[in-house]
C-alpha cells in the first residue's frame, strides 16, 4: 500500500507524526517551510518533502497514494470526500494523536474518522466517554513509539539539548520543566496567570525551562512576545518554542510543572515528581500523580517538599504510565505490529 504521512499543522505535531514516519519508514510532507527545517535539524533519519499547501493537488495524491496519516482530522474529512467525488477514489486516513491529552472529555460533536491511532487505554476510554469511538472506523493502539525512538538516538539529542538548551545557563542548579498548555474553554492555561511568578519564586534556586505551547505564540502573540522579552537575559529562566523533541528536555528535568499539557503524560516514563497548576478541582487521570495547587501561593516550599519526597507518587506515575501507553516495547515490535493492524 503506497503510504506516505502530511503535516499541516504545529511544528510541534513532527514530535508526533514525524517520529510515527520514521518507526514506519514512510515519506513525510510537510507544507510549512519552518517545519521542513524543523525535520532536517531534529529528525535528520525522517525522510521529509516540502510541498506548499497550495500546489499539494487532489490528483498527485490521488495517483501516488493510497493511505494517508495526518494530525488533521478535520482536513481529512474534507479531503475524504473529494477524492470519492472526483476520482472514485477511496483514500485510507489514519489520524495521529500528538498528545496524550486530557482534553476532549466534554465535547459532544464529533466528525466522521477513518482509523485512528491511540497510545493505550487512556486515549481510548477518552473516545469512547465523549462519544467520538462511534465515529471512527477503527481504533489501533500503538503504544509509546516515541519514547524508544529517542531512546534509540538518545546520543545525538543529549547533544543537541545541550547544545541549545542547558548550555545556556550560566549555572549548574537542578532543572524544572514548565510546560503550559494553550488557552482552551475546556481547560485554561496558566501561563499568563503564573509564569512570572514561577520565575521570581524559583529562579534563585532552579534553572528553569519554560516550553511553550506554539499556540500561546499564534494566539496571544503581542502578551506571550512581552512576557518573553521580559526575561531574554534571565540567567536562569529560559523559553523553548522551536525545540520539538520532548524526550531530550524531560530526561534532564528533577520535575514537571505544568497544568493540562500533555507532556506531563510523557514524563512519567521518568517517574520523577509533578506539580500542576490547576485553578479547578477537575481530577484526571495525570492529576492523580502529583501535587494539585489551586494558585502559586508557596510554589517553591511545595516543590522542594516534592523533590524531598520523590517516590510519594512512585506508584500511581507508574500505573497511569501504563494505563495511557500501555507496557513498553521495542520499535521493532511497534512498527510490525502497527503495519499488521493497517494492512489487515
Amino acid at each position: 500500500m503506497r503510504t506516505t504521512a502530511i503535516l499541516t499543522g504545529l511544528p510541534t505535531h513532527l514530535d508526533h507524526l514525524g517520529v510515527l514516519s520514521s518507526v514506519l519508514n514512510i515519506p513525510l510532507i510537510v507544507t510549512d517551510e519552518t517545519n521542513y527545517q524543523l525535520a532536517q535539524q531534529y529528525y535528520p533519519d525522517l525522510k521529509v518533502e516540502y510541498c506548499d499547501l497550495s500546489s499539494l493537488s487532489l490528483s498527485y495524491l490521488a495517483d501516488h497514494f493510497d493511505m494517508i496519516f495526518q494530525t488533521g482530522k478535520f482536513w481529512a474529512a474534507q479531503l475524504s470526500s473529494s477524492f470519492q467525488l472526483l476520482y472514485g477514489k477511496k483514500m485510507r486516513f489514519v489520524f495521529c494523536p500528538h498528545g496524550n491529552s486530557d482534553k476532549g472529555h466534554s465535547l459532544k460533536q464529533h466528525i466522521e474518522q477513518d482509523i485512528s491511532l491511540v497510545y493505550g487505554q487512556h486515549l481510548l476510554d477518552l473516545l469512547q466517554c465523549s462519544g467520538a469511538y462511534q465515529k471512527i472506523n477503527r481504533v489501533i493502539t500503538t503504544g509509546n513509539y516515541r519514547l524508544p525512538y529517542y531512546q534509540q538516538h538518545k546520543a545525538f539529542y543529549e547533544t543537541l539539548a545541550e547544545s541549545a538548551i542547558f548550555s545556556r545557563f550560566t549555572s549548574k542548579q537542578p532543572i524544572i520543566l514548565y510546560a503550559p498548555t494553550w488557552h482552551h474553554d475546556e481547560h485554561p492555561t496558566s501561563f499568563f496567570s503564573s509564569v512570572e511568578a514561577i520565575i521570581a519564586q524559583l529562579s534563585s534556586e532552579f534553572n528553569l525551562v519554560i516550553k511553550l505551547h506554539p499556540l500561546l505564540l499564534e494566539d496571544h502573540l503581542a502578551h506571550t512576545l512581552a512576557i518573553m522579552l521580559r526575561y531574554d537575559h534571565h540567567p536562569s529562566a529560559l523559553f523553548i518554542t522551536d525545540f520539538p523533541p520532548i524526550y531530550p528536555l524531560l530526561n534532564r528535568c528533577s520535575l514537571y510543572l505544568g497544568d493540562y499539557s500533555s507532556i506531563g503524560y510523557d514524563f512519567l516514563a521518568f517517574d520523577r515528581p509533578l506539580v500542576f497548576l490547576t485553578p479547578d478541582t477537575a481530577s484526571t487521570p495525570l492529576s492523580r500523580c502529583g501535587l494539585t495547587l489551586p494558585t502559586v501561593d508557596n510554589l517553591h516550599h511545595a516543590i522542594s517538599q516534592e523533590l524531598a519526597s520523590s517516590s510519594h507518587y512512585a506508584s500511581m506515575r507508574q500505573r497511569t504510565y501504563e494505563y495511557a501507553f500501555g507496557p513498553n516495547r521495542s520499535l521493532e515490535a511497534i512498527r510490525t505490529a502497527l503495519w499488521e493492524s493497517l494492512v489487515n
